[in-house]
């Protein structure tokens, strides 16, 4: 019995529009970076004739997901809020929409692109409460390596203030590399110009720096970072039941911090930050931190607090120079928590040899976490990631943040793979930073928080577990990382009678340490030691 099927009619979806379907993807995804003063301003988004001129551009670009720019891995990271990856949708309609010739479409049904381009990204739209700008033009020139520029600006209220959300802008992308923004408390009768000068005066008048104190501190004394701006990184805001501080009153200034990076061409810059207030405060205080680590390991070699010489920005230690060539130099920065935390974002910074970073937070027990992993870190798209629920760390918990540099010619972004790279305090653009940023709050409450203690005993394993054996009794201590002069200290202990389990050794390649006498530092927690550093001395295990 034959069969027959007639057709009896179907309808085609017809082709998307500009207005109607790409517009909104435009102005939620593409408009912020592609705008005049953005960092994507060479190509700007806020018109349908802008928009259809680089349509093969667009397709290539989102077919292949190089744009928007997103470095997380999403298979081996925690979920972000802020993910500006587009949909497998989206993705379609843009597609469809070259296809098909790029339509226009009615202009009644385009979204307002100019207004979503408007240099303050405000919540709700709404304009910023406070805008504080640097007090002039500054010239960058054509060329050459560019040292900080630090400038004091007067903070132009006089009470404290509850932030909701904030907004570092660059007045000339296309040299601002990056800008960190901080407060400070200058004395009565203390001349203010620029920071460089400032500290020029004081110490020509042999007064000690430190008293220029900042102007908000955590209670474990972390020193907040207001604000910051580094390529990709938008505008900020605080959830509901947080907010960041700005102090008001007489000698509060904001010291705008920046980065520059010549460009070929001689340019200005007038930089600005904008705040939006709250009302009331808030639950929790958020800080920013350069959590580059208590402890930090350099090719898995833990570096000494006491090692001569400069040392790397945001750090206590002598961080050793990427040899030229060198393809794979790996740090590794390790800081616990004695106190418990919540974690709200991650921000890693760093300079053209970054290839790859990891963020992953050690619980007290022992279990491991991947926060954040960045496979191919880009120098050009330094975005923040802002996590989907807050994640809080009990106390005893540890953050370990691992780098990983390219100074071979094998890295496209290297500019002189024959040159060694440096990690100085005040860094070059051509010098190398390990910043990984956090921004967290502390959960306060009437405990002391837990001990930091020092202990020596013999490395030993079992079963997989790490055990410290014939251990001293445990001294507390100020600093979780390690110093030369502590170990030659430790050398003299003789054995003890306690006994640690030993958790979070990883970052420390404990295997090559098994059988000799440690100095091992951590939280301690019930017998246990969250390890923040093992050093081994020069002594054997005693049969």
């Amino acid at each position: 019995m034959a069969l027959s099927v007639a057709f009896i009619g179907v309808r085609a979806f017809p082709s998307p529009t500009f207005t109607k379907d790409v517009a909104p993807i435009v102005r939620d995804h593409c408009v912020r970076c592609h705008r005049q003063g953005g960092i994507g301003s060479p190509i700007e988004f806020t018109s349908y004739e802008s928009v259809r001129s680089w349509a093969k551009t667009i397709n290539d670009a989102v077919s292949s997901r190089q744009m928007p720019p997103w470095s997380a891995d999403p298979n081996l990271s925690l979920k972000f809020k802020n993910d500006a990856r587009l949909s497998a949708a989206d993705i379609a309609t843009l597609l469809d929409w070259v296809k098909a010739g790029t339509p226009k479409g009615e202009d009644a049904n385009q979204p307002d692109l100019a207004a979503a381009a408007q240099d303050w990204q405000g919540p709700g739209g709404r304009k910023p409460d406070l805008v504080v700008s640097m007090t002039h033009d500054l010239q960058i020139p054509a060329n050459g390596d560019l040292p900080y520029v630090q400038i004091l600006v007067p903070v132009p209220v006089l009470e404290d203030k509850w932030i909701s959300a904030c907004q570092a802008r660059p007045g000339n992308a296309s040299v601002v590399h990056h800008m960190a923004i901080t407060e400070i408390k200058v004395p009565d009768g203390m001349p203010v110009n620029d920071l460089d000068g400032l500290t020029a005066f004081m110490h020509q008048m042999h007064l000690p720096t430190s008293i220029l104190q900042p102007a908000v501190r955590s209670e474990s004394q972390a020193i907040d970072m207001l604000a910051i701006y580094t390529p990709g990184f938008a505008t900020e805001q605080y959830d509901h039941d947080s907010a960041k501080l700005l102090r008001g009153g007489k000698n509060y200034y904001l010291a705008f911090n920046i980065h520059y990076t010549a460009n070929g061409k001689p340019a200005t810059d007038r930089s600005q930050v904008a705040f939006w207030f709250r009302d009331s405060p808030p639950k929790h205080q958020i800080l920013r931190v350069a959590m580059s680590g208590e402890t930090i390991v350099a090719n898995g070699k833990e570096l000494f607090t006491d090692t001569p010489g400069e040392k790397a920005e945001g750090t206590r230690v002598v961080v050793p120079p990427i040899a030229p060539a060198q393809a794979d130099y790996q740090l590794i920065g390790v800081t616990a928590f004695t106190r418990p935390i919540t974690i709200y974002q991650l921000h890693p910074h760093a300079h053209f040899r970054a290839k790859a970073f990891k963020y992953v937070a050690v619980y007290p027990d022992g279990r491991e976490q991947t926060l954040l992993t960045i496979p191919k870190y880009d120098f050009h798209w330094q975005l923040a990631y802002d996590l989907q629920q807050p994640l809080t760390l009990p106390a005893g918990s540890k953050l370990v943040v691992t780098a990983h540099y390219d100074n071979s010619a094998s890295n496209e972004f290297n500019p002189a793979p024959n040159k060694e790279v440096a990690f100085r305090p005040q860094n070059l653009s051509t010098d190398e930073m390990f910043s990984p940023f956090v921004q967290y709050s502390e959960n306060i409450d009437q405990s002391p928080g837990l001990p930091v203690v020092q202990t020596v005993g013999c490395l030993a394993q079992n079963q997989n577990v790490w055990r410290l054996i014939h251990a001293t009794v445990p001294a507390s201590v100020s600093v979780q990382a390690t110093g030369s002069a502590a170990v030659q200290k430790a050398e003299q202990a003789k054995p003890g009678s306690e006994e640690f389990q030993l958790i979070g050794l990883s970052a420390f390649n404990p295997a090559r340490y098994q059988g000799q006498v440690v100095v091992a530092r951590g939280v301690e927690i019930q017998k246990r030691l969250n390890v923040t550093s093992l050093v081994t001395t020069s002594a054997a295990c005693s049969p």
